[in-house]
């Protein structure tokens, strides 16, 4: 059975799910004006043309940004009703384009958005019109007009069902809007499901009120905090208990869990001193998430290194000793491997492509076995994810789909004296750009000495091993070398 821990603190919630003390995902919230989901009235506060897109004021200290692409049209009378950028041709009576931001918008034109990707260091929010209200078993969509059914449901008679139910609430309201159904409600009572399309429905009602009623910027939905819509997720009959340590979160959680009929799973109050994780020892395991060196089973670890354009796992036997049948001691390292690498993807939420170099195997049959660990464990995750086929150099690729930021991206920036490349010049290839750029200086240099500032170890080394050096360049251009401990200076 599996625990879920929620850690709140004054800047930001963690949530952690473990299965007999093993972290199995992890989830961190920066508490955030502009966060993933809220729904704002807006205003248009600059039009740049020629990127195809405009800065919309929500309110939030950086103004976010709307692209075409996320443009559905409001300018029918009744805000219900919208349409893609994409199916508008032709200019308005100004002569304006309209398939362009330019056509579209003036400065100062009120808008309504919903924030699809939160603020990124001196980016703003990024927004879409097209507002969907996600649900413990439905997203409703106002503006997509049509209902869809979640392809992991495979059973015919479950599939028709839920369509049946769907089309019984859509008749009995007068305005049309979407529906999409999600895995987790095959099953679900028909007046459970019924409850929560009316009350999106609802809420939706609501936020139209508010739209025409008050001045932006204005939030007219916010999105539940990061402890319930991990509930939402993740809470079913493997889950034992919840863990908060806020009264807020605990009262919040326990009013959700009874709402929701979720009332298998017992919600505790964690009133200690210590930190929640640290108490209920998983601490290790989430300050861990931020290495990018992981060991796993019988001594072998796994190295992680993010790019620009992809994710590198690499596997290492490290202290790994197999059995005199060496085909087969690779193989299970490789799937000891297999379950760490899938387990990480999910807990630090990597997504786009991911390339895993495992040991190298003759066996095709089984570098199929290890194929099939992995697509295993990465389905414990809703996440939608794609594996190829390992090939003879071990190499595996993963595309999975980018639904959040990834922990990295939210709590690291890059290294200014690296650059993000994580190596830096040794000291003698330091000492060895320090003495080019004294040459130089003094040879173009019409002053009679040269200020040279350094760290105090380079010039601690250039002073003890090339002494001599400075001494010729001095007598070859005539120039006093002074050499000054200051900031670092990148070379």
């Amino acid at each position: 059975m599996k625990s879920i821990y929620i850690n709140t603190e004054d800047f930001d919630t963690n949530v952690a799910i473990a299965g007999e003390g093993r972290l199995c995902n992890f989830f961190t919230e920066k508490n955030l004006y502009a966060q993933n989901g809220n729904v704002y009235k807006g205003k248009i506060s600059k039009i740049v043309s020629n990127m195809n897109f405009v800065f919309v004021e929500i309110g939030d200290a950086k103004p976010a940004f709307l692209s075409e692409k996320e443009y559905y049209d409001f300018s029918s009378k009744d805000i219900t009703e919208a349409v893609c950028v994409s199916e508008i041709s032709g200019t308005d009576d100004n002569g304006r384009q309209n398939g362009t931001i330019a056509g579209l918008f003036k400065k100062g034109q009120e808008v309504m958005v919903q924030v699809i990707k939160e603020p990124y260091n001196t980016k703003g929010a990024r927004l879409t019109t097209n507002v969907t209200l996600p649900g413990q078993h439905i997203v409703f969509a106002p503006f997509m007009k049509h209902t869809g059914v979640s392809k992991r449901i495979t059973d015919d008679r479950e599939r028709d069902r839920l369509k049946k139910i769907i089309r019984s609430v859509k008749d009995s309201f007068e305005e049309d809007f979407g529906i999409i159904v999600r895995t987790n409600a095959e099953g679900v009572p028909t007046e459970e499901l019924e409850k929560e399309m009316k009350y999106y429905y609802g809420e939706w009602q609501r936020i139209r009120a508010e739209y025409r009623k008050y001045r932006s910027p204005r939030m007219l939905y916010k999105e539940q905090d990061i402890a319930i819509k991990v509930l939402r997720e993740h809470v079913d009959s493997t889950v034992s208990e919840i863990i908060a340590d806020d009264p807020k979160v605990y009262d919040a959680v326990k009013l959700y869990m009874e709402e929701t009929s979720k009332k298998a799973a017992e919600v505790k109050l964690y009133t200690g001193a210590d930190n929640i994780f640290e108490y209920y020892k998983i601490s290790t395991q989430t300050e861990g998430i931020y290495n990018n060196i992981v060991s796993f089973k019988k001594g072998g670890y796994i190295k992680i290194d993010v790019t620009e354009a992809l994710t590198v796992i690499d596997i290492n036997s490290g202290k790994f000793k197999g059995a005199e049948d060496v085909e087969n001691s690779l193989l299970n390292l490789n799937l000891n491997a297999a379950r760490e690498v899938a387990r990480q993807i999910i807990i630090r939420n990597i997504g786009g492509l991911i390339v895993v170099d495992f040991i190298d195997m003759i066996s095709s049959e089984n570098r199929d076995k290890v194929k099939a660990v992995m697509d295993e464990e990465l389905a414990r995750s809703k996440v939608y994810f794609k594996t190829l086929d390992i090939s003879e150099y071990g190499l595996m690729e993963i595309s999975r789909k980018r639904d959040a930021k990834r922990i990295d991206d939210t709590n690291f920036m890059e290294c200014p004296r690296c650059s993000g490349r994580g190596r830096v010049l040794n000291e003698e290839s330091v000492c060895f750009n320090y003495l080019k750029k004294i040459k130089y200086e003094c040879r173009k240099s019409a002053q009679r000495g040269v200020l040279v500032m350094m760290p105090e170890n380079v010039k601690r080394i250039i002073e003890r091993d090339y002494k001599e050096t400075l001494k010729e360049y001095e007598r070859r251009y005539g120039k006093k070398v002074t050499i000054k401990i200051g900031e670092y200076k990148k070379l």
